[in-house]
C-alpha cells in the first residue's frame, strides 16, 4: 500500500461522503430533502470531521451556509428548543474550529431564548417529584412536553458555555443550570439498573412517554461528559467535592455508553449499530428508504457521543477498559458502511449493516458522525 494513501486514509472515503451532502445544498442555506435540525446535525458533524481531522478543509462552505440560514431565520431559534439547540451545538463546534466570535454569540443567543423554558424548583410537582431542571419541548404557551433530548441538549449546552467565559458569576451559574438539567434526566427519565435514558413526560397528564431512543441515552452521555469537563476547569485547586461530583457524572456516562454499545435492540450480532426498531425496513419494502424519518439520525448522535467521551477519557488518561472497546465499535461502523452500504462513489445508504437501498439526505446525514468519528480513534 502506498505511502500516500496510508498519509489520506481514511480522509479519501471521509471527504467525499461530505462532498455529497453538500450538493444538496439550497440557496438558503439548508440541504434539500432533510429538515431543520436535521440539517443542522449535518454540519455538527461536518464540523467535528474538520475538528477530529485536524484540517479545515469545509469550514469555509460551513460559514458561508449558516450565515444563509442566519439570514433567513434569526440565531437559528425556531419555536422548537430542541431544534434551536442542536443549531447551537454545531455552531459551537464550528467556534471550535474556526474561533469566530460570531459563532459563539449566535450560541449565546439560543441558550438565553432556551432558558426561560426550564422548570424551576417548585414549579411543577409530578406524582411527589419535582420537575425541576426540565425543559419544555417548544416555546408556545401550550406546551406540557419535557423530553430527555431538549433537557440533554441544554445541559450539555450549558456546561460547556461555562467554560467560555471569564466572568465567575455567569460561569457557576451556567454549571448550576448544566446539573439541575441533568438531574431531572437521572430522576424522571433514567432506568438504573439499565443505564437507558427514556423518552418524555407530559406535565398536564403525568403520563409518561418510555420510548428508549438511541439518541436519548447519547445525549446524556454528552450532558454528563460535559458537567464533568466543566467542574473541572471551574475547580482548578481540585477539591474533594469537585471530584466527587466529577467521578459522579463520568462513572454514569461510562456505564451508559457500554451498554449501548451491547444493548441487542440496537447492535447487531456483528456489532453493527442499527436501531432497527426506531428505523424499520417497512415490510421489506427498498422504497421506504426514500421516506425522511428523524430516526435514521439517532444513533448517529449516540456514536458521536461516544467518540467525546472517548477523548476524555484519552485526555485525562483514564483507562477503565472503554477506550478500546470505542475504538472498536467506531471501526466497525466505518467498515459496515464501507463494506455493506456504500455504492463506493461516497453514498450511504440509511441501513448501517445493509444492503444499501438507497441513498437519500437523511441516508447521508447519519453516515457522516461515522466519517467524523473514525477520525477521532485512528
Amino acid at each position: 500500500m502506498a505511502l500516500s494513501y496510508l498519509q489520506t486514509f481514511p480522509f479519501n472515503i471521509t471527504q467525499p461522503a461530505i462532498d455529497v451532502f453538500f450538493g444538496s445544498k439550497q440557496d438558503n442555506g439548508q440541504i434539500a430533502g432533510i429538515t431543520w435540525w436535521q440539517t443542522a446535525n449535518g454540519y455538527t458533524a461536518i464540523a467535528l470531521h474538520d475538528a477530529w481531522s485536524n484540517r479545515s478543509t469545509n469550514t469555509g462552505q460551513l460559514d458561508e451556509l449558516v450565515s444563509k440560514v442566519q439570514n433567513g431565520t434569526e440565531d437559528c431559534i425556531n419555536d422548537y428548543n430542541d431544534d434551536s439547540m442542536w443549531w447551537a451545538m454545531g455552531l459551537l463546534e464550528l467556534y471550535e474550529v474556526t474561533q469566530d466570535v460570531q459563532h459563539l454569540t449566535v450560541v449565546e443567543a439560543i441558550w438565553s431564548h432556551v432558558v426561560p423554558y426550564m422548570i424551576s424548583p417548585g414549579q411543577i410537582i409530578i406524582n411527589s417529584v419535582d420537575m425541576a431542571g426540565g425543559v419544555l419541548w417548544t416555546d408556545l404557551s401550550n406546551e406540557t412536553q419535557v423530553n430527555s433530548i431538549t433537557t440533554g441538549l441544554f445541559s450539555e449546552l450549558s456546561a460547556r458555555l461555562s467554560t467560555q467565559t471569564e466572568d465567575a458569576y455567569a460561569r457557576n451559574l451556567l454549571l448550576e443550570y448544566a446539573i439541575l438539567s441533568m438531574d431531572w434526566i437521572y430522576r424522571c427519565r433514567y432506568v438504573a439498573d439499565d443505564f437507558l435514558v427514556l423518552d418524555h413526560i407530559d406535565i398536564q397528564t403525568g403520563e409518561t412517554f418510555d420510548a428508549n431512543y438511541t439518541y436519548n441515552t447519547g445525549q446524556a452521555i454528552a450532558a454528563s461528559i460535559a458537567i464533568y469537563d466543566a467542574v473541572g476547569k471551574n475547580d482548578t485547586a481540585g477539591s474533594s467535592s469537585s471530584s466527587a461530583v466529577m467521578q459522579m457524572y463520568l462513572d454514569q456516562a461510562c456505564l451508559m455508553a457500554m451498554y449501548s454499545m451491547n444493548r441487542t435492540n440496537w447492535v447487531d450480532r456483528d456489532g453493527t449499530l442499527t436501531e432497527r426498531d426506531a428505523y424499520p425496513r417497512l415490510g421489506g419494502d427498498p422504497l421506504s428508504a426514500w421516506q425522511d424519518d428523524d430516526a435514521v439520525g439517532f444513533k448517529a448522535i449516540l456514536l458521536r457521543n461516544l467518540v467525546k467521551l472517548y477523548k476524555i477519557l484519552k485526555r485525562d488518561g483514564i483507562d477503565v477498559g472503554l477506550q478500546d472497546e470505542i475504538v472498536e465499535f467506531v471501526q466497525q461502523q466505518f467498515w459496515s458502511l464501507q463494506d455493506r452500504d456504500t455504492n463506493g462513489h461516497g453514498q450511504y445508504g440509511p441501513w448501517w449493516a445493509g444492503p444499501m437501498d438507497v441513498v437519500t439526505s437523511h441516508s447521508q446525514l447519519a453516515a457522516l458522525d461515522v466519517m467524523a468519528a473514525i477520525h477521532a480513534v485512528m
